[in-house]
């Protein structure tokens, strides 16, 4: 009796063992797909002055891209480093119908670069930022063939930055969220005559990302 009294005092007293936390180091590689909202204002200046001709548009490009991306995560006690490079495919376009023309807006791919930093746990909660790469594509049409057709097409550098959460949801596999905000400055371009002017643009995208990472 008094054998067994002890024995179940000893048995309270076991250390409780903790649930191993996620180990965040390593490489990993995943999917996503975002969804884009953006605003573009087209300023028209005149080619042969550069003066503005008071003439503007508003572009609101929407739209989805998708594809992969790849990084790798150090993790130094409670804290997360990495860094992440991203490409995706896709369309995030705008028409407007002014004056008897269309124009267009659009982009079809985007890439990035970046560092990451947060807390974890098996819940990762960071910020990013970086560069970001893309190519815009603008073009005008006269809807009564009185003029041929204009485009334009630039590529383009600017800057990334945003955060997000990261779930693990197997020690191989993780889940997430994640807003970011991209800004490729402004950039100018001609269409010749009959066209003839010059255009400035201004474009910044809002993005919200959805993706699935495999670690090793």
């Amino acid at each position: 009796m008094v054998f067994s009294t002890v024995a179940a005092k000893a048995a309270d007293l076991s250390p409780v063992v903790a649930a191993p936390t996620f180990n965040w180091t390593g490489l990993y590689v995943g999917i996503q797909g975002d969804y884009q909202w953006s605003n573009d204002r087209s300023t028209e200046f005149l080619m042969a002055t550069g003066a503005p001709t008071g003439f503007f548009q508003d572009f609101h490009p929407t739209g989805g891209l998708g594809g992969i991306h790849v990084g790798y995560n150090y993790q130094i006690d409670r804290i997360v480093l990495g860094i992440e490079g991203d490409a995706e495919l896709g369309r995030v376009s705008d028409s407007i119908t002014a004056f008897g023309n269309r124009f267009d807006a659009r982009k079809n791919w985007e890439a990035s670069i970046r560092g990451r930093l947060g807390p974890m746990d098996r819940l990762l909660l960071y910020v990013t930022g970086g560069a970001a790469f893309t190519e815009l594509k603008y073009s005008y049409v006269s809807l009564a063939n009185a003029v041929p057709p204009a485009n334009a097409t630039i590529s383009k550098t600017g800057w990334t930055v945003g955060g997000g959460g990261e779930v693990a949801l197997t020690d191989w596999m993780t889940a997430r969220l994640e807003y970011r905000y991209s800004d490729f400055g402004t950039t100018r371009f001609d269409w010749p005559p009959p066209v003839g002017g010059t255009y400035e643009q201004h474009p910044r995208f809002h993005e919200l990302r959805a993706g699935i990472s495999l670690k090793f």
